[in-house]
């Protein structure tokens, strides 16, 4: 999107630069725009996180917190569809919004946004987020408000998982741990916290399967480092698969990961 074809003659260069230039000046605005959002955003969710303990009881809180982040991660996928940064086809999510109960939502994990069009789209969802990211001036006030439960450390982290799946929350756990490193192609070994969950809690899990044309954001991308080309991403929603009784941590995780796998190999995926 921002390289000139080598292909081109030297009038036609002259004549296609301009629109270069432009390309370029709509993704740093684009950037800048976002980072305003999130910096006014973040300010607002400190409050937040502070007045809601103070209103409301805590389930309604975080309730309240749940449905303001996700208002704000539509916002921002917003910003980013009027600078035609991204466009995202969800597939099957209608079959996520009619569940009752506690799910486990569990998208394959290739880029660091992809929590945002997740919880955008799936209502009342808690998430388990990198512990470090707490610490994030700009998140822990949103992360708070809604709820959201630190990785680490990992016994406490599995015991508010199977806390709020039994209270019938939803809660989005990515199956990989991290974002998918280049080394292991398509997908990471699975951690196996996703089967000590699934087992003591009783909730399916539900594949999300998220494919993407584009690095942008995947692991060891920096944040300084704009897309060369419009992001597209589709999100198919998998058939749900739930701990087997008398089952063990491994086959299931196992079987599983293969889901994937079949998914992401199949181009009707």
């Amino acid at each position: 999107m921002l390289n000139i074809p080598d292909t081109l003659t030297s009038k036609e260069r002259i004549e296609f630069y301009p629109f270069c230039m432009l390309d370029r000046l709509r993704l740093i605005t684009a950037w800048f725009t976002s980072l305003l959002y999130w910096v006014i955003g973040g300010t607002g969710f400190g409050l937040l996180c502070l007045l809601l303990p103070l209103l409301f009881c805590r389930d309604r809180a975080r309730a309240i917190g749940q449905w303001a982040v996700q208002m704000a991660f539509r916002g921002f996928l917003g910003v980013l569809r009027f600078f035609d940064i991204v466009e995202c086809e969800y597939v099957g999510f209608e079959k996520l919004r009619i569940q009752t109960g506690g799910i486990i939502v569990a998208p394959n994990h290739p880029a660091l946004w992809d929590a945002v069009f997740v919880l955008a789209e799936v209502d009342h969802m808690a998430c388990v987020l990198k512990a470090s990211l707490m610490c994030n001036p700009i998140l822990f006030g949103g992360a708070t408000a809604a709820g959201f439960i630190p990785n680490e450390p990992t016994h406490k982290m599995l015991r508010q998982c199977i806390e709020t799946l039994k209270k019938g929350e939803r809660l989005l756990l990515f199956p990989e741990g991290t974002r998918t490193r280049p080394e292991h192609g398509r997908l990471n070994p699975f951690q196996g916290g996703l089967a000590v969950v699934a087992k003591n809690s009783g909730a399916p899990v539900w594949p999300v399967y998220v494919e993407t044309n584009s690095r942008y954001l995947n692991k060891g991308w920096s944040l300084w480092h704009l897309p060369t080309e419009k992001v597209r991403l589709r999100m198919t929603v998998g058939e749900p698969l739930r701990f087997p009784e008398q089952g063990e941590a491994q086959p299931f995780i196992d079987e599983l990961r293969q889901r994937y796998l079949l998914a992401l190999e199949s181009p009707a995926a």
